[in-house]
């Protein structure tokens, strides 16, 4: 796991360094300098000279940042255009200083050009630029944006050219992950630490490759920090998914009950069976409704189906969980909830089953999920269960407004399994698991083609047979959603993000095991 830092604690190491370590804090920016040269160069950023680079400053310290890479860069041969907002009386000290000598260089170097911004055609002075530098705020972001500042920040975004982030693009939260109006980096070098927010959410879609640099003090004092947020790594998931045993028969292999499918969603009710075989299950059982048996019988041979009521019978009702009890009680693992609908009836049962199986591992997700909204989670014990909401479906589960949740999702999502001990994997273009012990775990796979109808039924299969398969629930989840986003990066690779289905997925599962397996 690769620990990610709060704002809070990655500031501390500044602080650290001067007060502890007797570092001048010029010195540290000018380490900081150094780093982000040789990351941008190395990245390819700088191949051509003279290469002519823009730098947009801000006033505090990410502003001395960009004033000291600019004369870093003039001096290896660049053209470069400083563009700074505040007078020089504005800047903090060690901006100032920078400033000061970047003033100075000027004087003798002329590929330096210096200008203070004061209305936003100011900046259309970059758009021939080979690359543009964003100096402006770092991880000083913290609400909206505003006048000038919004709209310079609007119009660079709107340039074609080639664009890097000092630290944090402008006008996202570090430690949220949150922004209305961003700088869209290409790339982003985070400086000290990685910082959490650059990970999910709006840092995800803004940040571009995050590459860390440094500011000259070493790791040392982040080992004392106390993560409580990750980005998960191939290497864990190698190490939790289990070896086959040679000794080992159908039932021994995992026994998985999947609820789910109506009349009107049978299809979910197969990918969930089919991506629960083929993430290694020894045994999947599926019940639906005697409507669809003609159906479903035809789709995978390979799956035992269990019926309930008559040829009628459209969809789930609790009348049927005396016809379903052995088979609860048989599973390792059960999943409830693709493609089920949401009669009235349908969530009865719901209500019924984690009344009467609050020890079993349950995956609830999709309409199952709609029994529990509006805080009715919290008349159930949900220790052992998974919970699959996308962003919408988690607001109305905790009836919060979606925007409001939108705004600070590590901080919502840990509240909710705080509360409830339960794990949450909340689905997005990064999906976030939250485990009971208040830690979050970022997965860094998958991409926009996973946004098809499918995808999440795929995943709910996935997860009911690794929770049967591993006895650790948390390895489990975290081993299921990073191989559910694998298997579509790899066929992101083959067909592109348009080409690939959610059935493609579930057959993708075994391939993306094998890779795994090989890896070193």
């Amino acid at each position: 796991m690769i620990s990610l830092f709060t704002n809070k604690q990655v500031r501390a190491v500044d602080s650290f360094a001067i007060e502890h370590l007797n570092f001048p804090s010029l010195l540290l920016m000018e380490n900081a300098a150094s780093s982000l040269f040789q990351i941008i160069s190395e990245k390819g950023f700088l191949n051509s000279i003279p290469t002519t680079v823009g730098i947009l400053c801000g006033r505090g310290n990410n502003g001395g940042d960009g004033f000291a890479l600019a004369r870093k860069i003039a001096f290896a041969g660049h053209k470069v255009m400083v563009l700074h907002l505040s007078g020089a009386n504005e800047f903090s000290r060690d901006a100032k200083q920078n400033y000061e000598l970047l003033l100075s260089s000027a004087a003798l170097y002329k590929n330096i050009s210096i200008k203070k911004i004061t209305k936003t055609s100011d900046v259309n002075i970059l758009r021939s630029c080979d690359l543009v530098i964003d100096a402006l705020l770092g991880s000083g972001s913290q609400g909206e944006l505003k006048d000038l500042l919004k709209e310079i920040v609007e119009k660079i975004n709107s340039f074609s050219t080639k664009k890097v982030a000092l630290d944090v693009p402008t006008g996202l939260n570090a430690d949220t992950g949150y922004g209305e109006t961003i700088f869209k980096a290409d790339l982003t070098i985070t400086l000290g630490e990685l910082k959490r927010g650059l990970f999910f959410a709006d840092g995800y879609a803004s940040s571009g490759v995050v590459e860390k640099g440094s500011i000259g003090v070493g790791e040392k004092f982040f080992e004392r920090q106390k993560a409580e947020d990750f980005l998960v790594e191939k290497k864990d998931i190698k190490s939790f998914i289990p070896l086959k045993e040679k000794s080992l028969y159908k039932y021994s292999a995992g026994k998985v009950f999947l609820i789910a499918g109506s009349k009107e969603y049978g299809g979910a009710a197969v990918l969930s069976s089919s991506a629960a075989f083929k993430s290694g299950a020894g045994a999947v059982i599926l019940t639906i409704p005697n409507a669809l048996q003609k159906i479903l019988l035809q789709k995978r041979p390979e799956i035992v189906n269990q019926f309930y009521g008559d040829r009628d019978t459209e969809f789930l009702s609790v009348e049927f969980y005396s016809s379903l009890k052995e088979k609860l009680t048989w599973a390792d693992a059960i999943a409830i909830g693709p493609g089920l609908g949401r009669h009235d009836e349908t969530m009865k049962f719901v209500h019924h089953l984690l009344q009467k199986h609050s020890n079993k591992k349950i995956v609830i997700d999709a309409d199952a999920l709609y029994a529990l909204r509006k805080n009715e989670y919290r008349n159930y014990q949900l220790k052992n269960c998974v919970l699959t909401p996308h962003l919408g479906e988690f607001a109305t589960l905790i009836n919060v407004e979606k925007s409001l949740v939108e705004k600070d999702l590590l901080f919502y999502g840990k509240q909710f399994v705080k509360e409830t001990k339960a794990t949450l994997v909340l689905k997005g273009p990064r999906t976030i698991v939250f485990t009971g012990d208040g830690k979050a775990f970022i997965n860094p796979t998958g991409n926009e083609g996973l946004a098809k109808f499918g995808s999440g039924d795929v995943l709910t299969g996935m997860l009911a047979s690794f929770l049967a398969q591993i006895k650790n629930a948390q390895h489990a989840v975290l081993s299921a959603v990073y191989l559910h986003g694998m298997a579509a990066d790899q066929l992101k690779k083959e067909k592109s993000a348009y080409g690939f289905t959610a059935s493609e997925v579930a057959n993708q599962i075994p391939f993306t095991l094998k890779e795994l397996n090989n890896a070193l």
